[in-house]
Parts: C-alpha cells; sequence; structure tokens
C-alpha cells in the first residue's frame, strides 16, 4: 500500500508542478498583456479601485447590492447590475467614488429586478466567448455585465469599428435584451 501512495502522490505532485509551467498559460498570459492599451500603472490602480469598491460596500452594514458589478478600466468606473431603491443606487455611487483616482463614473445600475443569476453568468459567458473569438476585436481590453439579458460594456476600443463589431457581436447573442455601451475609442498609439 506504501508504494501505492508513494507512487500517488508523486504523480499528484508533478501534476502540479506541471500545471504551474504551463506553456500555453504563459504564452496567454504575454498575449494578453500585450493587448492591453494601459500600462502598469493604470493596470495596478484598476486592480486598486474595484478592490477597495467592493471593500466599501461589503463593510456598508446596509448592503443591499449583491447584484452590483464595479467594471474598472483606464481608471474609468461603470456600475452595472441591479440595487433595490433609487437610494441604494447613490449609496453605492457614493461609496465607489471616494476612491479620487477615478477618472469618470457612469452609474448603469437597474432599480428593481436583478434577473437570473444563472442566466446573466452564463450570458456573460458567451459575451465573452463571442468578443475572443472576434476579428478585430482585443477583448483584453473591455469589460461586460449582464443584467436579466440587458449587457453593460465599457473599456476601450482602438477604432470605430472596432466597437461596432464588438456590438454586433453581443446584439447577436441569444438572450441579449439590449447593449449599453461605455465604450471609449482610444486610437493606438504609434511605435
Amino acid at each position: 500500500m506504501r508504494p501505492f501512495l508513494g507512487i500517488f502522490f508523486s504523480f499528484f505532485l508533478i501534476g502540479s508542478c506541471s500545471a504551474q509551467a504551463n506553456p500555453l498559460s504563459v504564452l496567454g498570459k504575454v498575449v494578453t498583456t500585450s493587448m492591453d492599451v494601459r500600462t502598469k500603472a493604470e493596470v495596478t490602480a484598476d486592480a486598486e479601485i474595484g478592490a477597495g469598491a467592493s471593500r466599501r460596500l461589503l463593510d456598508d452594514r446596509q448592503a443591499e447590492w449583491a447584484g452590483v458589478s464595479v467594471l474598472v478600466f483606464a481608471q474609468h468606473v461603470v456600475l452595472a447590475g441591479a440595487v433595490k431603491s433609487a437610494e441604494v443606487k447613490k449609496r453605492v455611487e457614493e461609496a465607489v467614488l471616494r476612491d479620487k483616482r477615478i477618472r469618470s463614473l457612469k452609474n448603469e445600475l437597474l432599480v428593481g429586478d436583478g434577473g437570473n443569476f444563472v442566466r446573466d453568468t452564463a450570458l456573460e459567458a458567451q459575451i465573452n466567448a463571442a468578443l475572443t473569438a472576434a476579428q478585430g476585436v482585443a477583448s483584453v481590453n473591455m469589460r461586460w455585465s449582464a443584467t436579466g439579458g440587458r449587457v453593460v460594456l465599457m473599456g476601450v476600443a482602438r477604432s470605430r469599428q472596432e466597437a461596432g463589431v464588438a456590438l454586433q457581436k453581443i446584439r447577436a447573442l441569444n438572450g441579449v435584451r439590449g447593449v449599453k455601451s461605455d465604450l471609449r475609442v482610444v486610437a493606438a498609439a504609434k511605435k
């Protein structure tokens, strides 16, 4: 029995080690990083802005915003999802805006029904697949959230054509009831 356990744990450890050095994962990170239009400082700031906003919302004793998504890209923030009342919508915005690094904030929160978590999550996965596969769309520069079939899209497109293709791909998906685009068109920097 001991030799069997030794072999089992050896395979387990080897499997764990090889998973950490997966060349496809490393390649994916390199490609993603090279396509991201943000600087390292912006990536760091975005992570901190998102984490800080989530922490402030979670710390609030009147946590009524389980369906809120804080989408952050290049220090621009879009609030998506659904809340119970206009008062809660305003409180969420105020809590998120406490971070002075935020360049702009758009509050796209819906007041009322929050949709269906399972369907919305599945729709978000379909959006991810459609935009990742779309020719000429750098989905790494975009963020999205679905609530009751209504999609909020934000981030950066390098051209109006890229923004149009992204919107077309999302609108073509089954279950999409509407799309609100907060994409900013920012031309690619010349090297």
